[in-house]
């Protein structure tokens, strides 16, 4: 690609690289000229003529040293000529290094513009980094909104698409692109912070899915009062965790385990009315694949819910299958109704 562009304006613009290369170019032909000005008119070795050339252009400041006559004057060009390229040097590579940063923020802005049916996570700490990291391993698209400096800077440093800012202000939920998001993941670590971030997201979306994360079990009804969807308590989810592990060992340790292959969990597949299995029942899919997934219920749009459908059940557009298997089987599953992976539930 050229390292000149043409604007609308139909001048040339200098690219980032090229514009370093001529600053760096000029300035070591400054520091050439007076290295060896000074070793030819002093008589001084090559070391002492670039320190002094170096402490003259960036206007460190020396003593006369000895200079005869003639070093002076030539220092006098040197300071005249040096002072300013170095200057003009120094600032074009910070205003570069700011174009850079800048330009990588639009490229990484026009990525997040493009999304559709993504998820939004506000506040990358220790739940919000739990729930992109699960979001990423179903490949599922999502956008982080974090205001700390490091630990937006921990999101980038995943590979995973950052808004920096406060979720509270409406200005990130729209960079963010909550417009056209699927569900918001309130994740801030305080509860107060997280209504307010409900109230805000479902003012721009009203039809958005919610789900917010509170620390005291007195904030629920508040934040449900906010418009969440589902209010989700870590500490409490933990408790009954523990509690299951305790009167459940065994199941428990079935349902966590920690290798992929072997782990067994539930997920939600939504069938697209032209998928593959739309309008099959569940016998005619055939076995093979689905010989290890299990069909817990079926969620029909806007009936009721069927707890454990039999294999005469013929699958339609808009079914929510709620299924039980090994992961590798969920994704077949969600590949064959039109979803790019199941979602873990």
């Amino acid at each position: 690609m050229s390292a000149r562009s043409i604007p609308s304006n139909g001048k040339y613009t200098v690219a980032p690289r090229e514009r370093i290369t001529r600053v760096l170019g000029v300035l070591s032909a400054v520091i050439l000229i007076g290295t060896v000005g000074f070793a030819t008119i002093e008589g001084w070795d090559i070391w002492r003529s670039l320190f002094f050339t170096l402490i003259t252009i960036t206007t460190v400041g020396y003593s006369a040293d000895g200079l005869t006559a003639a070093g002076e004057r030539f220092t006098t060009v040197l300071l005249i000529g040096g002072i300013g390229t170095a200057g003009y040097a120094f600032g074009a590579v910070i205003q570069t290094a700011i174009d850079s940063q800048l330009a990588w923020r639009r490229r990484m802005q026009k990525k997040i513009d493009k999304l559709r049916d993504h998820h939004i996570i506000c506040g990358f700490g220790n739940i919000g980094r739990v729930v992109g990291d699960q979001l990423a391993a179903a490949s599922l698209p999502f956008v982080v909104i974090e205001s700390d400096d490091k630990t937006y800077q921990g999101a980038i440093d995943r590979g995973y698409l950052a808004v920096q800012g406060g979720a509270t202000e409406d200005e990130s939920l729209l960079l963010a692109g909550i417009e056209h998001a699927a569900s918001i993941v309130c994740a801030v670590n305080s509860d107060s912070d997280n209504i307010v971030i409900a109230l805000g997201a479902r003012e721009l979306r009203p039809d958005i899915r919610i789900i917010a994360r509170v620390e005291d079990e007195g904030s629920t009804r508040k934040i449900r009062r906010a418009g969440a969807s589902q209010v989700i308590s870590p500490s409490r989810t933990g408790a009954v965790d523990i509690a299951d592990t305790i009167i459940s060992p065994h199941t428990s340790e079935f349902l966590r385990s920690t290798e992929d292959a072997n782990r067994f969990e539930l997920g939600d597949v939504v069938v697209a009315p032209e998928s593959a299995i739309a309008g099959h029942t569940i016998c005619e899919l055939g076995s093979g694949d689905l010989d290890e997934i299990v069909f817990v219920a079926i969620k029909r749009p806007g009936g009721a819910t069927r707890i454990r459908p039999g294999g005469e059940t013929r699958l339609q557009g808009g079914d929510v299958l709620i299924v039980a298997g090994r992961p590798a089987n969920l994704a077949w599953l969600a590949k064959q109704a039109g979803q790019v992976s199941a979602q873990a539930a």
